[in-house]
């Protein structure tokens, strides 16, 4: 009783038990991968859902919940997740345990120690990067996002001052085509105890994650944080 009672206490949020459409998004060798699931339930900060094969922790992948399939996957919001626990069921399925993490909101900055042209929003969408001269772009999704430039988690090795080539497949975002860019930033991204994170959840790990801020290098003016929230 004082087990069942410890591990409760350390819940910060009650679960409710909900059956409701959940679509997860994860980076694989080959690109990105989607499936769609169901939940198990659902707190304020995670979601347990189905899945029929294992994966492993402390997979990072992206959450739409509740997912509308009749909306598209296209225009709903994502949200940056990792995979904290996995039990295998009797019958052979698995529950996964999901931890949500919304992208902090930074807080605003005096004008004099303010150099950013124009403010960058938390936001994550899918968004094809190429280093400039090469032909195959990788897939990958956002960080925050403005007029000025965005950030992008990736496996590839980006230096600063690298010249590269971004498209955003995102309502306004995707009618620009390609964006020029330069590499202003690059930062190992700190991830949990445990074993390396994973792109594909199923077959293995994969090199160091990184963050990559970008700075455009061509005008997208009215491609701000309106176009993203719209």
């Amino acid at each position: 009783m004082h087990d069942t009672a410890h591990f409760m206490e350390r819940r910060k949020h009650p679960r409710a038990q909900l059956q409701l459409p959940a679509r997860i998004r994860w980076q694989s060798p080959l690109g990105m991968r989607i499936e769609v699931t169901e939940t198990v339930d659902v707190a304020r900060q995670g979601i347990l859902v189905h899945r029929n094969t294992p994966c492993v922790v402390p997979a990072r992948v992206w959450v739409v919940f509740p997912y509308n399939p009749t909306v598209g996957g296209s225009t709903q919001p994502e949200t940056p997740a990792r995979i904290v626990r996995v039990k295998k069921e009797e019958n052979g399925s698995y529950r996964v345990a999901l931890h949500l993490e919304p992208p902090h909101r930074e807080l605003r900055r005096p004008m004099d120690q303010e150099r950013r042209a124009s403010q960058r929003i938390p936001f994550a969408l899918p968004i094809f990067v190429r280093a400039a001269g090469t032909p195959f772009p990788e897939e990958s999704m956002t960080g925050d996002i403005s007029q000025n430039g965005t950030r992008f988690e990736s496996s590839h090795i980006y230096a600063v001052g690298d010249n590269v080539l971004a498209k955003i497949s995102w309502n306004e975002w995707s009618k620009a085509g390609e964006l020029a860019g330069r590499v202003v930033r690059v930062e190992s991204m700190q991830d949990p105890p445990g074993p390396a994170p994973v792109a594909d959840p199923e077959n293995g790990p994969s090199p160091v994650s990184r963050s990559v801020a970008v700075e455009w290098t061509n005008s997208v003016t009215g491609l701000g944080p309106k176009a993203a929230k719209s």
